[in-house]
């Protein structure tokens, strides 16, 4: 599989280590298309979860249930930046619609002061 940048895919995260997310989880790709056509193996992403926090932005972005076919309210973990295997990618949940991609850009770019 080769991901796609904003899409949402269900990814194999085990083992889990320290306060890294384990387990097979619903991940934001991030890095743009275009690397991963490349020939790069890896990709980079942002884990959700659905241990929801009042911890706001910029750490976390907030998805509804049903957004991408998830099955519950989400936070999307902008602090958990991880590349991982395109192997590990299991399922493409759908691609994230434009106005979260814009709240994930602003967190992230806040988040690492760009």
């Amino acid at each position: 599989m080769t991901p796609q940048q904003w899409h949402v895919y269900v990814v194999d995260l085990e083992p889990r280590v320290g306060t890294k997310p384990g387990k097979q989880r619903p991940c934001l790709a991030i890095q743009p298309t275009p690397f991963a056509t490349a020939g790069l193996t890896s990709t980079v992403i942002l884990p959700l979860s659905t241990r929801l926090t009042d911890e706001a932005f910029p750490l976390r972005v907030r998805l509804a249930k049903g957004t991408c076919g998830l099955t519950a309210e989400s936070d999307v973990l902008v602090d958990q930046i991880l590349a991982w295997d395109n192997a590990l990618f299991r399922r493409d949940l759908g691609e994230l619609p434009e106005a979260l991609q814009d709240e994930v850009r602003a967190a992230m770019r806040e988040f690492l002061d760009l």
